[in-house]
């Protein structure tokens, strides 16, 4: 069954936060973009970072689309690492994962980082970048530094030396820079200030990774995207420990509010989506 919307369009299904109408304002298939970018680049460490603290645990929006998107980056031959902090420990399955303290690291340490691993690009899915003033304030606007590990520091340094891509729903998120006057003005977003090289909106970022997921395997005609019921046992596995719904703030199966049933709709749409 041929599916008559584009991916960056599927991704942006029921929006309710805005993103809708940055996509208006800047018509750009951002999500097939970043996916024509990437598939040039050499074979080699891709790090993807994640992680939004909410109420003392990881959000459900972030660790779902990284997990299967650093499975299909194996399959592609990359060598995906995670770079996150305390509240997502373990919930990366033999995938190599990297915990920045909560209180970061020290210049010269990110520098090492870079060092070792040399990646090839960085990419953020849903992980909460500062603002112009140095704070990373949640959807509500509510200041939680403290519970924030400055991963972004890494990935500002890594965009010296390689690509970077990211992905945000909401405008706060890291990458979501490129935006900044708009969502301030239009959205009346406090938004994040670190910009990336490829940016792609939607709903819930997790679509947005399986999205552009969805455009490797079209590109590539590598069959990359998981299965519905993967992503349920991949849920119950975060569910289990801990993890919560970042509007609802409980510890529930849905994502920013959106149920469970609208995963399986998104995922069902992007597998018989086609190139426009």
């Amino acid at each position: 069954m041929k599916n008559n919307k584009t991916i960056d369009e599927i991704i942006l299904k029921y929006s309710t936060r805005g993103m809708d109408k940055l996509q208006k304002r800047y018509p750009v298939e951002h999500c097939k973009k970043a996916a024509e970018k990437f598939i040039t680049l050499k074979k080699g460490v891709v790090f993807l970072y994640t992680g939004f603290c909410v109420k003392g645990y990881a959000e459900t929006d972030g660790p779902l689309g990284t997990y299967f998107l650093a499975l299909a980056l194996q399959k592609l031959g990359f060598k995906p690492v995670i770079i996150t902090d305390v509240y997502c420990e373990d919930y990366f399955r033999e995938i190599e994962t990297i915990y920045i303290p909560l209180k970061g690291l020290k210049e010269s340490q990110y520098a090492q980082l870079l060092d070792k691993y040399e990646p090839v690009c960085h990419f953020s899915i849903e992980r909460l970048g500062r603002d112009e003033n140095g704070r990373y304030l949640n959807s509500r606007e509510i200041d939680i530094s403290e519970l924030t590990a400055p991963v972004d520091e890494l990935y500002l340094m890594g965009g010296k030396r390689a690509p970077l891509f990211a992905i945000g729903d909401g405008g706060n998120e890291i990458g979501m820079g490129n935006f900044k006057e708009f969502l301030k003005e239009s959205l009346h977003v406090n938004p994040c200030a670190i910009a990336s090289d490829f940016p792609i909106i939607a709903t819930i970022s997790n679509w947005g990774a399986y999205g552009f997921i969805s455009y490797l395997q079209l590109f590539l005609h590598e069959p990359l995207l998981p299965t519905f019921d993967e992503l349920e046992e991949y849920m119950d596995f975060i569910l289990s420990k801990g993890c919560v719904d970042g509007i609802k703030c409980e510890n529930v199966k849905s994502v920013d509010g959106k149920e469970w049933h609208t995963e399986k709709e998104i995922l069902g749409d992007l597998r018989h989506a086609t190139l426009v």
